[in-house]
């Protein structure tokens, strides 16, 4: 089973949690090898949005910033995927979630490259 893509398919349709669950499996064998940091950004850029979604902005904030930042090797894009608008995508929820309310925002979507 290609669990990225299936992480990128229930991301794409905003099951953040089954999202996360893929790619955790898709990470899981090789914690610790070149692909750590890519998997681990994914996972908390899923997470930042699921919090978004549950109206928790410090969770958001913080999975976004650390998720964004850890894809920031990648860019512009890695394993098919554009990790550029992503990661953009991302950066603009962040500065929008500095203001006094609560920010009405678009989700993130990942595209692909090919």
């Amino acid at each position: 089973m290609n669990h990225l893509a299936v992480g990128i398919d229930l991301f794409n349709r905003g099951l953040y949690w089954e999202a996360h669950e893929a790619w955790e499996a898709a990470w899981t064998p090789d914690r610790h090898g070149p692909e750590r940091d890519f998997y681990k950004g994914l996972i908390q850029i899923a997470a930042g949005c699921l919090h978004y979604t549950r109206a928790n902005r410090r969770g958001a904030v913080n999975k976004w910033r650390s998720g964004a930042n850890l894809l920031d090797p990648f860019l512009p894009g890695h394993r098919s995927i554009a990790l550029g608008p992503l990661v953009n995508h991302v950066r603009a929820n962040l500065a929008a979630m500095e203001c006094e309310g609560w920010p009405r925002l678009k989700m993130p979507v990942i595209e692909m490259t090919e």
